[in-house]
């Protein structure tokens, strides 16, 4: 049996009572749980759901998990499309949205809310109704889960994820990730984070906290629920400390920060410190790959050091040939292990997994001790003027001046062939864009910004990171390139 299946059915039977599921608007029980998961996979396959069929849900969070958990329960294939916004690109047997709202075309099509649960728990306690059986997935290379990545290229691609290595990585989780804490992860279903917190708080009977924004009332259930473990990418943890601040909130229970999908900042490390007294971990990994290393962040330390591999993770440095290079030498990083994915739903253009290796995109290189030191991004370093930069340095430079709320860089060309630089900044009126410029040329010389503007929002994908390739457009299009 699909161990998720599995924990809630051993759950729901030694310790029915426990909390399972925290939402806003409701909680429950390992109990009820599990008769809304049951409930849910009957009337499903009443209305048309098969095995192996791929399922959309667009769903709020807490909804979301438990028709998930129905879904495996019936063997099919699951992707959550809340939060990743229009052209999937996905071809989906069956869609599972929220009334009045339909993103991805497919041939079954169910309106699902909370009274579509309930009515469904309802005629399930029919004593005339039989209970449906469970579907086993038919071998362990089975795909049970899709989940959407585009990274900052804003190309959303489905990563298929085996039975094999969702449950190699849900044995392992406790190394790096997530343990019996309850936490307070802002990732969402519909990431690899999100979705692995959750599994993780179902195997140790753990409550889930199913969040859809960082937002004050979802900060108050979240500290009444005890959350030990804040988690999210650098951003959203930002804004999470933001938020605590302005609402005069706290998180009393507190023992831990996570941050992952980017490198945080030493400003973002400093304010952690500052604000919440607690340490840091920094987790590097993919969708594709899961967690491939670990480090404990403190101030002062190299933050682009993102520690040695994981058990059972096999990382290395290649050159432009696949040729495995000597530590300490620059390289494209790869890595596999027993959680790789499958592959994608979709052509692989960029050949991302080739030869059993998968490759990030990351340029870095390995230290003497085998500690792996992000130097950016392959498809994000620009020459310009001669001069190689990583945009996510600038981004980094600006965090913490007057009056800038967000800021996000891009690579524009002004004359064809000779790429810019430029700056995009959501600030306050008080904000001296000048003063800015001036202390960016001091802080890089021949690597910083000559376009600026202002934005009123900076975008950015599920994880935070900014999507620059729509910044460069809309900067195209004010300056009619």
């Amino acid at each position: 049996m699909f161990a998720p299946v599995r924990h809630l059915t051993e759950h729901a039977s030694a310790r029915p009572h426990d909390l399972a599921l925290i939402g806003v608007d409701g909680r429950w029980t390992f109990a009820e749980l599990e008769r809304a998961v049951s409930a849910v996979a009957r009337r499903l396959r009443e209305l048309g759901v098969e095995p192996r069929q791929l399922v959309a849900t667009d769903l709020s969070p807490a909804d979301d998990w438990i028709v998930t958990l129905a879904l495996f329960r019936i063997a099919t294939r699951t992707v959550s499309i809340a939060g990743v916004g229009s052209g999937s690109g996905l071809l989906v047997d069956a869609l599972l949205t929220r009334p009045g709202t339909r993103r991805v075309d497919a041939a079954l099509v169910i309106d699902v809310d909370r009274l579509w649960i309930e009515q469904a728990i309802a005629d399930a306690d029919d004593p005339e109704v039989p209970n449906t059986p469970t579907v086993l997935y038919p071998r362990d290379d089975a795909t049970c889960r899709v989940i959407m990545t585009s990274g900052t290229t804003g190309r959303p691609r489905g990563v298929e994820l085996s039975v094999r290595a969702v449950e190699h990585r849900l044995a392992n989780l406790h190394r790096y990730w997530t343990d019996a804490r309850v936490e307070l992860n802002l990732m969402g279903l519909s990431t690899t984070g999100g979705f692995h917190t959750a599994l993780a708080a179902l195997q140790h009977g753990s409550p889930f906290l199913a969040v859809e924004i960082s937002d004050e009332r979802f900060l108050r259930v979240a500290t009444e629920a005890r959350a030990q473990v804040l988690c999210g990418s650098p951003v959203q943890v930002g804004q999470t400390m933001r938020l605590l601040r302005e609402r005069s909130l706290t998180l009393p229970q507190l023992t831990e920060v996570r941050t992952a999908g980017a490198l945080p900042t030493a400003a973002l490390i400093t304010q952690v410190a500052e604000q919440l007294a607690v340490p840091v971990r920094g987790v590097y990994g993919s969708t594709e790959g899961g967690g491939v290393a670990m480090r404990m962040l403190h101030l002062g330390g190299d933050l682009s050091n993102v520690g040695s591999p994981l058990p059972g993770i096999e990382l290395d440095i290649a050159d432009e040939s696949g040729v495995s290079v000597p530590a300490g030498e620059s390289g494209e990083v790869r890595y596999r292990g027993p959680g790789l994915a499958s592959g994608y739903t979709a052509h692989d253009a960029e050949q991302s997994f080739r030869g059993g290796w998968f490759f990030p995109g990351d340029r870095g290189h390995l230290t003497a001790e085998g500690s792996l030191v992000i130097e950016g991004r392959t498809a994000e370093i620009v020459n310009v003027g001669g001069v190689k930069v990583d945009p996510a340095t600038v981004d980094a430079a600006v965090e913490g001046f007057p009056g800038v709320i967000d800021a996000g860089t891009f690579i524009i060309e002004q004359v064809p062939g000779v790429p810019e630089l430029g700056l995009a900044v959501v600030a306050e009126a008080s904000c001296d864009l000048r003063a800015l410029d001036q202390l960016l040329r001091q802080r890089l010389p021949g690597k910083h910004p000559t376009v600026f503007g202002q934005v009123s929002v900076i975008p950015r994908n599920r994880m935070g990171k900014v999507e620059r390739s729509r910044l460069t457009a809309e900067f195209a299009r004010r300056l009619n390139l």
